[in-house]
């Protein structure tokens, strides 16, 4: 391991790359749980820390702990709990975020037991993970927004550094911590009440080698669909996947869970995932797990509103496959009575449901993917 260095020694060389711009509040804590100590200053920092005015270096190995502010005022009143692990050797950076949904509890928990999951002597690369994203939202249980702006974060990316809380969030997110890296994972659950199937979605670009990395990442998760978000996404605010792909930089977004309940398969299968796209980068040295769902490759993305207010009573579930013009369920008032009939649009697979019955007209109900056609 390099030499120590606390800050007091004499001047080191001429720093030559630019630092990531994330201060942390707090003694970063080793794997052990004591205080860590601080690596050496080299010519490839990654990320500034106070009070000490020491730099971490890139390549030394050690699992590192804390809190974090990002750079831009807007977000003064909020830190960021963070876990980076460092492997012993340089390699590719891979980004793992949860909680831009602070109810979908099943990413939460996979990206607190990743932590522990990656052995720096036996890694290449680094894994930085931020387990909630939406911090103002913690204990407040606000379903998909920010409470400081109302906004969801999650349709808000790429953001602007003089917008509001969640657009300077998403800025920060991509500026700051994602700045650099191999590959962003952003995961989710499953709100509180929302059933979804297991998927994953990535942007094409039009790009044959950029779009073709995406979909090996997306594939890396035992997924029963794949969305492949068409080039058109990419002129407005949308998810990370999009934003990042702007930039010529892979991003992937997950989804496992439900009701905003924990559960061990929706955990295992963002786990598992991530672990497989470290194996797929080489930040791992191992196999990759097997996946037992088919991974359907599907582009559309089709939403179906509620036609009335009223209880819904669905007829299918998150994963099946539906037939264009099938009944999907029906609207009923507070007595029973049918109020109106929901049928599908188009021939594809149910993405998500709504699972609380009381619905306002002009909600969405569900959303249905179409197939991919072979190119």
């Amino acid at each position: 391991m390099a030499t120590v260095r606390t800050g007091n020694e004499s001047p080191q060389p001429p720093l030559t790359q630019t630092l990531y711009n994330i201060r942390y509040c707090y003694t970063m804590k080793s794997a052990s749980g004591m205080p860590a100590a601080l690596p050496a200053i080299t010519s490839r920092p990654i990320m500034k820390i106070t009070p000490q005015k020491t730099s971490c270096a890139y390549g030394e190995e050690g699992v590192f702990r804390g809190t974090f502010r990002f750079d831009n005022q807007v977000l003064a009143d909020y830190t960021w709990p963070l876990c980076e692990i460092r492997g012993t050797q340089p390699g590719p950076r891979l980004c793992v975020s949860a909680g831009v949904h602070v109810n979908e509890v099943s990413s939460i928990e996979a990206s607190i037991r990743l932590q522990r999951l990656f052995e720096p002597e036996k890694m290449r690369g680094s894994v930085s993970i931020i387990p909630v994203i939406n911090q103002p939202a913690v204990h407040k249980y606000s379903e998909y927004v920010c409470p400081v702006d109302g906004k969801n974060i999650n349709h808000t990316f790429p953001g602007r550094t003089d917008g509001t809380f969640s657009e300077v969030l998403c800025d920060a997110v991509l500026n700051e911590w994602v700045k650099g890296a191999d590959c962003y994972i952003d995961m989710h659950g499953g709100d509180l009440k929302e059933k979804v199937s297991w998927f994953t979605i990535f942007q094409r670009t039009g790009d044959g080698e950029f779009d073709a990395a995406a979909r090996n990442i997306a594939m890396c998760f035992n997924s029963e669909i794949v969305l492949a978000l068409g080039p058109e996404y990419m002129k407005k605010p949308g998810r990370p996947p999009t934003a990042c792909a702007l930039r010529k930089q892979v991003a992937i977004m997950t989804e496992a869970g439900s009701n905003g309940l924990l559960s061990e398969d929706d955990i295992s299968f963002h786990v598992e995932g991530v672990l497989n796209v470290a194996r797929l980068l080489g930040i791992i040295d191992s196999q990759p797990t097997s996946a037992t769902n088919g991974r359907s490759l599907c582009d559309s993305y089709i939403w179906v509103e509620c036609p009335s207010d009223g209880d819904f009573h669905t007829e299918v579930e998150s994963g099946s496959i539906v037939r264009q013009g099938q009944r999907l369920g029906s609207m009923r008032d507070i007595f029973g009575e049918v109020l109106d009939e929901v049928f599908a649009p188009a021939t594809g697979f149910v993405l998500w449901r709504i699972t609380h019955p009381s619905i306002r007209k002009g909600d969405a109900l569900l959303t249905i993917v179409e197939e991919a056609h072979a190119e």
